[in-house]
């Protein structure tokens, strides 16, 4: 089978949850024997650097950049506030790189087309155009969601009206097109329902992250600390460290003296570098984040908004992590609290929590022994590959 793999950013290098995703879903199709071409936008941001491939991937598949300026541009944001349209789905639409996926159709003839966000749904009317490739989409998150959460928690009377307005063009935008592709792969299950409460009459499916339990890794359990990685460009990622800072430390350190907890991620700004104490410890950007998570005690989640799936979860009950997460942190996984993980949600659930782990090693290794074999069991390359191969087989083709 012949894919042409279309996505908003390079897939590597996998420095982000996002690039993970895609990355996954690129070896479940590689597994199953399909011949892939990757077609992707460069930006800015997120430059697109051949030898970052590894070179088992490269031998197996083609990829191609276009690049688009998708900064974010003030009378462009202006203009959108008099304009039907997506602001967001505009960022990601070029001429160039539409006329380099009309000809990339042209060249050879695809049995399937897969759209990696519905940012690039822009460009449905092009693929039907010049190809009788059957199209799906992989929806990382419900977009028009995140921006209704962010209206919650904006104090600024613009701010809020301005994120409304995302908001509803991106609903429009994204319901009205979902409509049009042939399948839809969902990562959680939430996200599945959603759509379908919404109306959604397109095939679609549940397609996990698939991840296998590691071993390359040797988790300390001697250590109690406890630690927090993630993005501080996503803003789920922000708010979760400035409660941790503001909120859960503070009062952790008065029962816990000793207690620390280290925070580490890309794009973390100067102050936050700067909050260095005895108790709290910044890394900034690590190379490996397992690695990291594996020296670091129990890794706590305390997300309060977003949606789709938290890839770190799944690397850390991979590597045998025992965690910490509010129930919007581990949305879209199917872990159960007390066996897998420990649940909270408020302050004092999570000081609750985080006293008797620190103070408990056999249970933060019956935490991890569990959690490795819930992703032995449940999200395995094998098992996750079929899904998606039974999908395009009984749905799609």
């Amino acid at each position: 089978m012949k894919v042409l793999h279309v996505t908003n950013k390079p897939i590597y290098p996998t420095n982000d949850g996002g690039r993970l995703a895609m990355m996954r879903l690129l070896q479940n199709m590689l597994h199953l024997g399909y011949e892939v071409k990757n077609l992707t936008i460069e930006t800015p941001k997120h430059p697109f650097k051949q030898e970052e491939f590894p070179e088992d991937v490269m031998n197996k598949i083609q990829a191609e950049a276009v690049f688009i300026d998708t900064r974010v541009r003030f009378y462009r944001v202006f203009l959108s506030l008099f304009s039907a349209k997506s602001y967001q789905v505009r960022r990601f639409y070029k001429k160039s790189f539409e006329e380099r996926l009309i000809s990339t159709l042209r060249e050879d003839d695809y049995d399937l087309v897969i759209l990696e966000s519905a940012f690039l749904l822009s460009y449905l009317k092009a693929i039907r155009a010049n190809s009788d490739a059957r199209i799906l989409v992989r929806t990382h998150n419900v977009e028009y969601k995140l921006w209704r959460q962010a209206i919650k928690k904006e104090r600024s009377i613009f701010k809020r009206f301005y994120y409304r307005k995302l908001a509803n063009t991106m609903k429009r935008f994204e319901l009205k097109y979902l409509n049009r592709v042939d399948g839809i792969l969902s990562i959680t299950v939430q996200d599945h329902d959603f759509f379908k409460r919404r109306g959604i009459k397109t095939p679609m499916t549940v397609i996990p992250v698939h991840m296998e339990p590691n071993n390359d890794y040797e988790v300390d359990y001697d250590n109690p600390d406890f630690c927090f990685v993630g993005s501080m460009n996503w803003k789920p990622n922000y708010e979760a460290v400035k409660w941790i800072i503001k909120e859960i430390g503070p009062e952790l350190y008065k029962i816990l003296p000793e207690a620390r907890i280290h925070i580490a991620g890309s794009n973390m700004s100067r102050s936050m570098k700067k909050l260095k104490s005895k108790n709290l410890v910044i890394h900034g950007r690590v190379k490996d984040t397992r690695e990291f998570i594996s020296k670091h005690g129990t890794m706590i989640v305390p997300l309060k908004s977003g949606s789709g799936v938290r890839i770190k979860i799944l690397e850390a009950l991979g590597v045998g992590v025992p965690i910490i997460s509010t129930d919007k942190g581990k949305e879209g996984i199917g872990i159960h609290t007390k066996k897998h993980f420990l649940s909270a949600n408020m302050v004092e659930e999570f000081l609750v929590q985080m006293k008797f782990l620190y103070k408990s090693k056999e249970e933060r290794i019956r935490l991890g022994n569990n959690g490795r074999e819930f992703i032995r069991e449940d999200y395995g390359l094998n098992k996750i590959s079929e899904k998606l191969s039974a999908f395009i087989s009984k749905k799609i083709l």
